[in-house]
């Protein structure tokens, strides 16, 4: 059945991608998705495997699966290129090859009725995660005759990342380097001279473990490297022509456990150490802890005090210390109405680095007295009450003291 009266209520460009919602009066609460896929000369694309990922957008450049794997809706188009998606997930969904990173055809645009909706994750200087159609169809919508056109891929490098097992590296942030090297004609047995250069960047990889660079717009050699968390792995050199694609890398991370391995020691190791401000001759300690009062009992027991930032200098001598993507406890409360805002030993509030700029009102927060914390992210300073969803996931503090007479960590970072 092909209804044709259907409303686009909202198209927008988000951060990463093309969303779009549609709505139609419907008999049932499934929704199906129908039409057929063409090449850029019109022709059906036949045996083309097709994907509804379901996806969620935590921050705009991360968009995660919500499914395994194994659980994504699959086709496969007839001898006309046509496919059927049936009682499609109501959530968030990306329409894709299948698998996603590792198919011979690139998504160009999709038509519904009067309306296109353009994929950018094949243009140049696009990184791949960018611009996938992304789409939420509402329950009880028949949505058909969709036309979705695609085109070879233009010059590129594929490659595949798997586990000393064999296991694929997915849905991962690794880190890509490509290398190009431009040789002149080589003499008898001896090689030519040539130039070259280099390319890093960051993909993502697949729920396969696929990722896809499109740095290569020119005919020379190169070789790749990905690196993630200190393991690495590289290709030998190849040559492309303009317009090739090299689709059959694979690479290897033998040496990914020992590195985690070792990574773990020296962060064990880092825990309990002292580390000097050279500025000011204080020390300072990374404590794990289960409450804001937790950490001021531990503070206490080890002579010292949660950390009490004084001015911009210390601010970012504690970002540079302590990058890690966490919450820290800091020696700071709202104080009640009317009372004086000051650090948990006595000093005075000299400096802020609030999240919103502006300092909250003393006695605003209903429990009072709620306490600080430098957020994740940018390490500004936010009020976290007993409601806050981000209480349950601090669990580390800093320490500070004045004596550094006990055993500390000389490095001056």
């Amino acid at each position: 059945m092909c209804l044709s009266r259907f409303r686009i209520p909202f198209i927008a460009i988000v951060a990463l991608t093309l969303l779009f919602s549609v709505e139609t009066i419907a008999e049932d609460s499934q929704s199906n998705l129908a039409g057929r896929v063409i090449d850029t000369d019109g022709k059906p694309v036949a045996g083309l495997e097709l994907a509804l990922k379901p996806v969620e957008i935590k921050e705009p450049r991360d968009i995660v699966p919500r499914t395994p794997f194994s659980e994504w809706s699959r086709v496969v188009t007839d001898k006309e290129g046509r496919f059927v998606f049936r009682n499609i997930d109501a959530g968030l969904s990306q329409f894709v090859m299948f698998p996603e990173s590792a198919s011979d055809f690139e998504i160009i645009s999709a038509e519904i009725g009067d309306l296109t909706f353009y994929s950018t994750a094949f243009l140049k200087n696009f990184p791949t995660w960018f611009g996938k159609l992304t789409f939420r169809i509402e329950p009880g919508t028949h949505l058909e005759d969709v036309v979705v056109n695609v085109k070879t891929p233009r010059m590129r490098i594929r490659g595949r990342i798997l586990l000393r097992d064999g296991t694929p590296l997915a849905n991962t942030d690794v880190g890509l380097t490509v290398r190009r090297r431009q040789r002149d004609r080589d003499f008898f047995i001896f090689p030519g001279r040539g130039s070259g250069g280099s390319s890093g960047r960051n993909v993502k990889t697949d729920a396969e473990g696929y990722f896809v660079s499109y740095y290569p717009d020119k005919t020379s050699e190169y070789s790749v490297i990905v690196k993630y968390e200190g393991a690495s792995a590289k290709s030998r050199w190849f040559r492309l022509k303009e317009g090739q694609r090299n689709d059959k890398l694979v690479f290897l991370l033998r040496d990914l456990e020992e590195h985690r391995a070792r990574r773990s020691e020296r962060v064990k190791a880092r825990q309990g150490v002292w580390v000097v401000n050279p500025e000011n001759s204080h020390a300072y300690k990374k404590i794990q802890c289960d409450s804001w009062e937790a950490a001021k009992t531990k503070a206490k027991a080890e002579n010292a005090y949660l950390v009490a930032i004084n001015d911009a200098a210390e601010q970012k001598w504690l970002e540079a210390v302590y990058p890690e993507k966490a919450f820290f406890w800091i020696g700071l409360r709202v104080p009640k109405k009317a009372a004086t805002w000051q650090w948990d030993n006595g000093e005075r509030l000299t400096y802020t680095n609030w999240i919103n700029t502006q300092q909250p009102e003393s006695g605003a927060i209903a429990e009072n007295e709620a306490p600080v914390a430098m957020e994740f992210f940018l390490k500004r300073w936010m009020t976290i009450g007993a409601e806050s969803p981000f209480l349950p996931v601090i669990k580390y503090a800093i320490l500070e003291k004045e004596d550094t007479s006990a055993e500390t960590d000389e490095a001056t970072r």
